[in-house]
């Protein structure tokens, strides 16, 4: 995993707001296999193949240095939120706000199975969604 590359596309894409699917594409091809946000600190840790490397990617104190999350878990938001940051290409505060308020604790990318799990943690309470191809 190249992990100055990670750094250069985590940064590059919230400001430009890049369409997902290229994000993703980007950090696949900088050697990425998979990688967790925990949505009350913004908190995200990218891992390369088998555990070779890791990168924890400092707060970004502009997205939210602590967000309460709700208690109850809400696939149905998490749905609406996400449709709502792929047409209005809404800025990555809002989205982790989203998340927060749809009781999501934490999500999960895993770049061979192209799935994101956005999750409270709790058995059955997850919402997993399949990452399209970037055109």
């Amino acid at each position: 995993m190249n992990i100055e590359e990670v750094k250069r596309i985590s940064k590059v894409s919230k400001q430009e707001k890049w369409p997902y699917p290229r994000t993703f594409q980007e950090l696949q091809d900088a050697g990425v296999a998979s990688y967790r946000t925990c949505i009350a600190d913004n908190q995200t840790v990218f891992m390369g193949e088998a555990g070779s490397s890791s990168y924890e990617e400092p707060n970004d104190k502009s997205a939210a240095s602590s967000l309460e999350v709700a208690e109850q878990f809400q696939s149905d938001a998490v749905r609406r939120g996400l449709a709502h940051h792929k047409q209005h290409r809404t800025p990555f505060t809002d989205f982790i706000k989203d998340m927060a308020d749809a009781g999501v604790h934490y999500y999960e990318v895993n770049m061979k199975e192209r799935t994101i799990n956005y999750t409270s943690g709790r058995p059955g309470e997850s919402y997993v969604e399949a990452i399209p191809p970037f055109e």
